[in-house]
């Protein structure tokens, strides 16, 4: 079963129209972005996610250069921005959706694309729109705090009486 996250506009309803313009986001690690990280990122207009895959690319070769690492040595280290890039490219995607005008509404489950799509509008339709409202903040009102009682008991929590019977 593979699982997608679910994306409507912000300014849709719950009608036809709306319908056509949700985008479901398979979670799942980018093997693409593994291999072609920087072609990745570009393709998908993630343009801060390139700049610092450029950024974090470049000073790990700077540090293993002044160190004077040895290419056997440096070349696994450059791998690392390529693989934070490929584990965490679906949030990358997700946060580009959310700054673009899209609110995440839930997840989906099923074999494919085709079978979380009817899943997930087999819901869809029988569920109300909620609007993407605040919680109301509300105000308490403050508690008095009640004094501590002192008694003349030395015995700290749970233990017995002293001189108590047991």
């Amino acid at each position: 079963m593979k699982t997608f996250l679910v994306f409507e506009p912000a300014d849709g309803g719950r009608d036809a129209d709306s319908a056509d313009r949700v985008l479901f986001l398979r979670e799942k690690f980018r093997w693409l972005a593994l291999f072609f990280a920087p072609f990745w990122l570009l393709w998908h207009r993630l343009w801060l996610g390139f700049i610092g895959w450029l950024i974090a690319v470049s000073a790990i070769a700077i540090v293993a250069y002044a160190f004077g690492l040895m290419p056997e040595a440096a070349a696994p280290l450059l791998w690392l921005p390529t693989l934070i890039v490929a584990f965490e490219g679906t949030e990358l995607l997700r946060r580009k959706l959310l700054r673009s005008g899209y609110r995440e509404t839930g997840v989906s489950i099923g074999r494919d694309l085709e079978d979380a799509e009817r899943r997930y509008f087999a819901e869809w339709s029988a569920r109300p729109e909620t609007p993407a409202k605040p919680p109301a903040e509300r105000k308490l009102a403050p508690q008095p705090m009640a004094a501590p009682q002192l008694t003349s008991n030395p015995v700290i929590g749970l233990f017995p009486e002293p001189g108590a019977r047991r």
